[in-house]
């Protein structure tokens, strides 16, 4: 793995496209109890569906972005996650989600993560708005997400499961206006506008 595997890097986590040898990490990442319930999964999905979902990925790149996250805080930036935003193209918008494996977790990389995300659909792919959906009871994810520059739209009242019981899910936003800086995006340019 090289930094040129990074897109965008912050001081804890990194952004880069997806990678064919990761796969079967991408997979098992999904797999987790945590990641399935969060994704609102009953059921785990084989391998042999997620080789097709990234064999097509090429295919359908023009609508969805896919981003492996790094842990950058370590020797060698190690792989730890997965970022997607389906896009909607012609409405500008996409939705976000986000995994990331349980060693990982609470340690600021998914917040920093997702601004990344932010950050490059804001500014590359030139989103309006980011939107996602989290259930309620999971206060750390939607920490995180606001820590990151989502806001809270409202919520969708007895919508969805969480561990046995029927809960609420909280809707949630992010556009390019209330973005705050710095863009690591904007400041590969800097150069070019003195």
């Amino acid at each position: 793995m090289s930094d040129s595997d990074i897109w965008l890097r912050g001081a804890t986590a990194g952004i880069g496209p997806v990678r064919a040898d990761l796969v079967e990490e991408y997979w098992r990442w999904e797999q987790e109890i945590p990641t399935i319930v969060g994704y609102n999964r009953q059921t785990p999905q084989p391998i042999e569906v997620s080789r097709k979902i990234y064999d097509t990925y090429d295919r359908t790149c023009d609508n969805q972005l896919k981003f492996t996250i790094y842990d950058v805080t370590c020797q060698s930036p190690l792989p730890v996650g997965l970022a997607q935003v389906y896009i909607d193209v012609m409405r500008r918008n996409g939705e976000y989600v986000v995994a990331l494996t349980r060693e990982s977790r609470s340690k600021g990389i998914g917040t920093e993560a997702s601004r990344l995300v932010l950050d490059y659909a804001f500014h590359i792919t030139n989103l309006r708005c980011v939107y996602l959906t989290v259930i309620e009871p999971n206060k750390g994810a939607i920490t995180a997400y606001e820590r990151a520059g989502f806001r809270r739209q409202g919520v969708r009242r007895n919508s969805n499961q969480w561990l046995g019981r029927t809960v609420n899910e909280v809707l949630m936003d992010a556009i390019p206006e209330d973005f705050e800086g710095p863009s690591l995006v904007k400041a590969q340019f800097d150069h070019l506008e003195g």
